[in-house]
């Protein structure tokens, strides 16, 4: 989607008096317009790693239509730092007060077709074929040092109907604080969410 299609869903949003403070149901609005309009736009992108430093790494992206997990380059394990609490930047900017105003920049702005197409693509699953998401919070990951004691890691299993099991350790560095990240997945994927502590 290009700033100039997003700016059409602003319209969109104002023109139907359905721009207040629930931003969650403006997210829901983004989805909808997006599915009615052929636009298949990033909502959620996690980074998880399998192995801490130069490892297997890959991002998880949850889109309007379904999960796609792709392995990180090893430029990107190194510089990529990751979105506020895993949002896409549309779903950021519609929470932004400034949106109106705002542009992202070329290097925040995502194509779902460039990712589909990447050497890397893992797989792709349908939210149709998604049984249920876990979270769980890293309590085996605790570190505890002079300035207090905090968890380093968190982790997400991905259960589909055909009985497949696909778990991920999630990057504290790179997805955020995990109410947030939680928070989010839970209100805008259509999947059921489930946490473990």
């Amino acid at each position: 989607m290009e700033f100039d299609d997003f700016k059409e869903f602003l319209d969109f949003l104002n023109h139907n008096k359905k721009d207040n403070e629930n931003s969650i149901v403006n997210l829901l609005y983004f989805i909808d317009w997006c599915n009615n309009n052929n636009h298949e736009e990033l909502l959620v992108r996690l980074s998880s790693e399998k192995q801490s430093g130069l490892g297997y790494n890959s991002v998880i992206d949850f889109t309007t239509k379904r999960i796609i997990i792709t392995r990180n380059k090893l430029i990107n394990r190194i510089f990529e730092l990751g979105f506020v609490a895993g949002l896409g930047p549309f779903p950021y900017m519609i929470l932004s007060k400034k949106k109106q105003q705002s542009k992202i920049k070329d290097s925040a702005k995502l194509k779902i077709e460039k990712i589909l197409q990447d050497e890397n693509l893992e797989f792709t699953i349908s939210y149709i074929d998604v049984q249920k998401i876990v979270i769980k919070r890293g309590s085996n990951s605790v570190v505890r040092n002079m300035f207090g004691s905090f968890i380093t890691k968190n982790y997400l299993t991905i259960f589909t109907k055909a009985n497949n099991k696909y778990e991920y350790v999630l990057s504290i560095k790179k997805n955020g604080e995990f109410n947030k990240m939680f928070y989010w997945m839970k209100s805008i994927l259509p999947v059921e969410i489930s946490l473990i502590d």
